[in-house]
């Protein structure tokens, strides 16, 4: 798994980028092991004055919410992605799959379409949204789960 040290929280302005970092976390269900993801995600989060909440039935598993406070005058909208990854075991892969290689402008990996391309496009329109201050209609509810690819039982089925 790999260690990114220094976050640099403005990332989300290139979500392309954003994705090929998301890539490089072995996220890999079982076990899954998405505390660091997580962490990497927070740590942009928080450092654009975003709260933000983690929630984890195992401290390896956790699951992060954020909230754009809105109007209060439409209904609530959910960024809802995942950010484990099924097994590459016994696959042949063109480029390995936890680079995050961009080929004439198309990223390569696993989660590159499921889920992590979601979760940059995400994690990118929230902050944009957040940054600029933009106040909408309804609240917007960032979710990033664990555990989707492997019954949802530390994700979507916890929070729940």
């Amino acid at each position: 798994m790999q260690t990114i040290s220094k976050v640099e929280t403005t990332i989300y302005e290139r979500p392309a980028e954003l994705l090929q970092q998301l890539i490089r976390f072995d996220t890999t269900n079982p076990p899954g092991n998405e505390a660091e993801i997580i962490g990497y995600i927070n740590q942009i989060l928080m450092g654009a004055g975003v709260q933000t909440t983690l929630f984890a039935k195992d401290p390896a598993r956790p699951n992060l919410v954020a909230r754009l406070t809105g109007q209060g005058i439409a209904p609530p909208l959910l960024l809802y992605a995942h950010v484990d990854v099924v097994s590459t075991e016994n696959q042949a892969w063109q480029y390995p799959p936890f680079e995050g290689r961009n080929v004439n402008g198309v990223i390569w990996g696993r989660g590159a379409l499921d889920d992590k391309g979601g979760a940059a496009m995400f994690i990118s329109a929230f902050l944009r949204a957040h940054v600029a201050g933009f106040i909408p209609p309804g609240d917007v509810i960032l979710v990033l789960l664990c555990d989707e690819e492997f019954g949802g039982t530390m994700g979507a089925g916890y929070l729940v």
